[in-house]
């Protein structure tokens, strides 16, 4: 008997629960507000989105001092290292904990495994991720806009760790089509954090986001200046011009990407090998975490520790299972 608890409420939470619950494998779904109650009657929890680390470490905790395995969508840096930081914990315990299984971070650190594992030697990383600010879930784009191209950017270069203004240093970078070129800009991100640990030989790791409608997207930059607190809280506003906004601009296309470049030596030459994928944002938020749950129950031996997508899944069977899903990544073909 499979059994699967939820915790929270935002994100993409109800969508996620009504797809495992149409599962055959998977015989109860249960959404919870109290891990403590979800501990009890679960054979795999679901973390919450939530951007606040230590609110995200306790979670986490509480299943590891459980032993149920644990997954966490959050795409916050904070979030990711609070969840990491639990390792030896959860290695005492025997269990497992993922931190950021979701599209990016998530599928990206997939990409990039695959690639690498491609190459005789890998370097350099760069990786895109443009979210639809319209149609469904258009809230956990404008939240994520908001967590992700403000405040202080992580980059791995030459090797070094180093931090740079989120939402600075502009670049076109082309996704597949429909999306085509988009204007991105560097993201709080935490590739840089667990790629760089997991690949050691990577000696730059760059992460570029943005919104598909750039006036929306210099909204959410342009309030997060505002106070974190008060009347003019920076969160709030945000709602509420984006909402009025919304209703004064036409519609958007719904389709968000991710896109990685690994580049590195094949064969004795420079090679670069780039992956991408297009769907529409519901799909990236729910498709990943479906996926994982269904490779951590499926009987095989699992790995214990707090632990980066990267070094838990196979990309092979990830993508596999992902495309059965109607997500589907391409590697793309690159000019001069």
């Amino acid at each position: 008997m499979t059994r699967i608890a939820i915790l929270g409420s935002g994100g993409a939470t109800a969508l996620l629960s009504a797809v495992l619950k149409e599962d055959p494998q998977i015989d109860e779904v249960v959404r919870k507000d109290d891990l403590r109650a979800a501990a009890g009657q679960a054979d795999l929890i679901i973390g919450p989105w939530i951007e606040n680390p230590q609110e995200a470490r306790d979670t986490a905790l509480a299943a590891i001092a459980a032993g149920v395995p644990y997954l966490s969508p959050s795409s916050s840096p904070d979030v990711v290292e609070a969840v990491l930081s639990l390792d030896a914990h959860a290695q005492s315990v025997g269990t497992l904990a993922v931190a950021g299984m979701g599209w990016s971070p998530g599928i990206t650190n997939l990409m990039v495994k695959s690639a690498v594992a491609s190459l005789d030697t890998a370097h350099r990383v760069r990786i895109g991720w443009v979210a639809s600010s319209s149609a469904s879930m258009s809230q956990a784009a404008l939240s994520r806009a908001l967590d992700l191209l403000t405040g202080e950017s992580f980059v791995k270069q030459s090797g070094v760790r180093l931090n740079f203004p989120a939402g600075e240093q502009p670049e076109p970078i082309f996704f597949p089509e429909p999306v085509g070129w988009r204007n991105l800009r560097l993201a709080r991100a935490s590739e840089p954090l667990t790629l760089g640990a997991t690949f050691p030989e990577l000696k730059e790791i760059v992460v570029k986001g943005g919104l598909t409608d750039s006036v929306v997207e210099a909204i959410v930059r342009s309030s997060a200046r505002l106070p974190a607190v008060g009347p003019l809280a920076s969160r709030g506003l945000t709602d509420k011009l984006t909402r009025l906004v919304g209703r004064v601009r036409p519609a958007t296309q719904p389709w968000s990407a991710v896109r990685a470049d690994v580049t590195g030596i094949k064969d004795g030459r420079e090679t670069t090998l780039t992956y991408g994928l297009v769907d529409q944002l519901p799909n990236l938020l729910v498709a990943p975490l479906v996926v994982a749950v269904k490779m951590l129950t499926s009987g095989a031996d699992r790995p214990v520790g707090a632990m980066s997508p990267e070094a838990v899944f196979d990309p092979d069977e990830f993508f596999e299972r992902l495309a059965y899903r109607g997500v589907r990544m391409a590697a793309l073909q690159r000019f001069g």
